[in-house]
């Protein structure tokens, strides 16, 4: 979120983790699923500790307010740059962002849902898609006589 137009001014990054009533009721069970699992007759026997969020939270309050001081993205944020015409959309289908000339975001904030692996072999596809969309768009304007930087 930019609150100046200043460039030298960092952005705003306000994730919004858990500030949904859906993403509350999944980290909720998600807790709880992995207590069930500890408890389970094939890991109970090497007699796991829950050191975090720990034993003593168990109503969903406690349980999502340790949720979001223990969670962590692990650095892969996805979908935060939404593609398409509509009005939330940042970039249009060939990765121009939406209002400024000359401006293209080649990175995972484009996907629209994280992928199951690692977001680099994704992210290493978009920028080879988008190094070939960038050579097309400048030769396409270098043979109708536009300019030659790529935008």
């Amino acid at each position: 979120h930019m609150e100046t137009l200043d460039p030298q001014t960092a952005p705003k990054i306000r994730p919004n983790y858990l500030s949904t009533e859906g993403d509350r009721t999944v980290a909720v069970a998600s807790l709880r699923h992995v207590r069930r699992l500890m408890k389970a007759r094939a890991v109970a026997r090497f007699a796991p500790e829950e050191m975090l969020p720990g034993a003593q939270y168990e109503g969903d309050e406690d349980l999502v307010r340790k949720a979001g001081d223990i969670g962590t993205t692990i650095f892969h944020p996805v979908g935060t740059c939404k593609m398409g015409a509509d009005p939330m959309a940042v970039v249009d289908g060939r990765l121009r962002v939406h209002g400024i000339s000359g401006l293209r975001i080649v990175d995972a904030s484009i996907m629209p849902t994280i992928v199951s692996g690692n977001t680099n072999s994704p992210v290493v596809m978009i920028a080879e898609k988008a190094s070939e969309m960038i050579l097309h768009d400048a030769t396409t304007r270098m043979i109708l006589g536009g300019a030659s930087a790529p935008n």
